[in-house]
C-alpha cells in the first residue's frame, strides 16, 4: 500500500513538472519565435537630371543635410540660354505681325501706295498722248507716200515707232492696275483666315518660349525632398545622360525594418500592430514601430540573414515602420524586433 502511494507521488510529481516545462518552454518559444533580426533601412531616392549635359557644379558633399528646393548641382546653360532668346525673338516677330493686321496698314504705307498709283497714272497719261501723236504721223505719212511725195521707207519707220508706243503703253496700264490692286488691299485690310492663321503662328511661338525658358530650368537639379545626402555619384566637369544619378539622397524621418516570418506564425501578425525595436547600440532602450506590410507570397529564408539549416524554412517578408528613435537610429543598424 506504501508503495502504491509513494508510486501515485511520483508519477503526480513528474507529470507537474511535465507541464511546468511545457509551460514554460511553450512561453519562452512563443517570446523568442515572434523575435526576428533585420537591418534598419531608410527610403533612398536617387536625384537625375532630365536632360543631358556637362555639370559645372555639384553643390553637396555626403552626409550633408538638404531642404526641399536646395540646389544640388548645376549643369552648363549656355546652349538653353541661346535657345530662349531665339524663342523670345521669334514671338516678337509674330506679334508684330500679328499687330500689323489688327491694326490695319499704316498711313504712311498708304500714302507710299497712293504715290506709287499715282505715278504709275501718270506715265500711263504720257503714253497715251504719244500713242496719239504717232497714230497722226503714221496717217500723215501714208498720205504723202500714196501722193508719192515720201518713200515707203518712212512709213515703215513711223508704223515700228508707234508699236514700239503702244507696247509700252499696254505694259503702263497693266502697272497702273496693280498699283490700284496694291493700294485697294492695303485700305480694306486682310481677310479673317490670314488673322486667325497669324494668331495661330503667335501661340506657337509662345509655347516656343515656355519650353526654352523650361529647359533653361531644368540646367539646375534641386532636391526633392528634406533629407542627408547618402551618395554622391559625379563630380563636376563629368557630362551626365538623362536619368543619370548626380546624387542619392536618404529620408531620416522614414526609417523602417524588413524581417522574414516563418507560415506558421504569420497568422500572429497583422498590419497596424505595434512592434518594439531594439538595437545594440541601446541596450536598455526600445522604439515603437508599425506592421505597414505584409508579403502575399512566401519565399525561402534569405540566406543572409540566418543560418543554414534555416534557409530552406518558408517565411513571410513583413515590413515595420519605426515611428520612435528617428533620432538617434541609423540606416545599417542591426536590430531585433519582437511582435507582440
Amino acid at each position: 500500500m506504501k508503495r502504491k502511494i509513494i508510486a501515485l507521488i511520483l508519477l503526480v510529481s513528474v507529470l507537474g513538472t511535465g507541464v511546468w516545462l511545457g509551460v514554460k518552454n511553450n512561453l519562452w518559444n512563443k517570446s523568442e519565435d515572434r523575435t526576428y533580426s533585420g537591418t534598419i533601412e531608410t527610403t533612398e531616392v536617387p536625384v537625375q537630371p532630365e536632360q543631358g549635359g556637362r555639370l559645372t557644379e555639384v553643390l553637396v558633399q555626403e552626409g550633408q543635410s538638404v531642404k526641399v528646393g536646395d540646389v544640388l548641382a548645376r549643369q552648363d546653360d549656355r546652349a538653353a540660354k541661346t535657345s530662349l532668346e531665339i524663342a523670345k525673338g521669334q514671338l516678337q516677330q509674330a506679334q508684330a505681325r500679328l499687330n500689323d493686321m489688327l491694326n490695319g496698314s499704316r498711313s504712311e504705307e498708304v500714302r507710299r501706295l497712293q504715290a506709287v498709283l499715282a505715278q504709275a497714272q501718270a506715265t500711263e497719261n504720257g503714253l497715251a498722248q504719244n500713242v496719239q501723236f504717232e497714230r497722226k504721223n503714221l496717217a500723215d505719212l501714208q498720205q504723202l507716200y500714196s501722193a508719192g511725195a515720201v518713200p515707203k521707207k518712212d512709213v515703215d519707220a513711223e508704223q515700228n515707232k508707234l508699236d514700239s508706243v503702244n507696247a509700252q503703253h499696254e505694259s503702263a496700264k497693266a502697272q497702273v492696275e496693280a498699283a490700284q490692286a496694291t493700294l485697294d488691299q492695303a485700305l480694306a485690310g486682310l481677310t479673317e483666315p490670314s488673322i486667325q492663321a497669324q494668331k495661330s503662328a503667335v501661340n506657337i511661338a509662345e509655347q516656343g518660349v515656355n519650353a526654352a525658358q523650361l529647359s533653361l530650368e531644368k540646367t539646375v537639379i534641386k532636391s526633392p525632398l528634406n533629407g542627408v545626402v547618402f551618395y554622391r555619384h559625379v563630380e563636376p566637369g563629368k557630362i551626365v545622360n538623362p536619368g543619370a544619378p548626380i546624387v542619392t539622397l536618404s529620408d531620416p524621418e522614414d526609417l523602417w525594418i524588413k524581417v522574414y516570418v516563418p507560415d506558421a506564425e504569420l497568422k500572429l501578425v497583422k498590419i497596424g500592430e505595434t512592434a518594439h525595436v531594439s538595437v545594440d547600440a541601446y541596450p536598455d532602450q526600445t522604439f515603437a514601430g508599425e506592421i505597414t506590410y505584409i508579403s502575399d507570397q512566401a519565399e525561402f529564408t534569405p540566406k543572409n540573414v540566418q543560418t543554414k539549416e534555416e534557409r530552406t524554412k518558408m517565411v513571410y517578408a513583413v515590413k515595420v515602420r519605426l515611428n520612435e528613435g528617428k533620432d538617434v537610429l541609423k540606416a545599417g543598424m542591426p536590430a531585433d524586433v519582437l511582435f507582440q
